[in-house]
């Protein structure tokens, strides 16, 4: 099996995807210190990083030397749109810190923390497990090893994430959740699929939530 693969016309060496799957499955101590912590200390801590990542962003696209330094190290790393200095545009690092703040300030905490578990875990696995064994795609860049690994790695999510009243309706809930999010990765939407998973998968919850118990008070 190569160890490249082409997206948007750029090959990216799979030690370079794993690293930055790495990355990934780091962003749950997030959601693991959320369990402990209380959301203003969170919040306070992620605020102060994404206002770094955000000026070193706009410094690499201002600054050549910052931009060659970046891509000798990290280019392996990167897809093409993230070392395109003709767009500003940021990278996944940096959208997994923003989807975690708009989840913690929107959503109640178990499903803020549900949502971030999905990206970082289901995301990050199906995307190795897709390209190391999907072969078949039924679209560009989704293979079926890929979303069925999604909804395999979300199952263990969903069984194990915080819950409300540990129910069987809550566990249904969970399902439909997970079964959501899943189609929604599998369409490759527009936007970054670092915002669009534990966005699609925190709304869904909370829309559940208030439809299955109503009067239902979040903690």
């Amino acid at each position: 099996m190569s160890l490249e693969y082409k997206l948007n016309n750029h090959s990216t060496p799979f030690k370079g995807e794993i690293f930055r799957k790495l990355i990934h499955y780091s962003s749950a101590a997030i959601s693991i210190g959320y369990i402990f912590l209380e959301k203003n200390i969170v919040l306070s801590v992620l605020v102060i990083l994404i206002a770094f990542m955000l000026l070193f962003e706009l410094t690499k696209y201002r600054s050549k030397y910052i931009h060659t330094l970046y891509m000798k190290y990290f280019k392996d790393m990167l897809r093409e749109h993230e070392y395109d200095r003709k767009k500003l545009r940021i990278n996944g690092a940096t959208w997994v810190i923003l989807s975690a703040i708009f989840c913690i300030i929107l959503f109640p905490k178990n499903i803020a923390i549900t949502g971030m578990l999905m990206l970082s875990f289901a995301d990050s696995t199906s995307a190795l497990l897709g390209r190391l064994y999907g072969k078949k795609q039924y679209a560009p860049n989704r293979s079926y090893v890929g979303t069925i690994s999604f909804f395999a790695t979300g199952t263990v999510i969903m069984l194990f994430a915080p819950k409300y009243f540990g129910s069987l309706k809550e566990y249904l809930i969970c399902l439909t959740a997970l079964i959501a999010t899943t189609v929604v990765d599998s369409m490759s939407p527009p936007v970054d699929d670092n915002l669009t998973i534990p966005v699609t998968c925190c709304v869904v919850l909370y829309i559940m939530y208030i439809i299955l118990y109503p009067g239902i008070i979040f903690q």
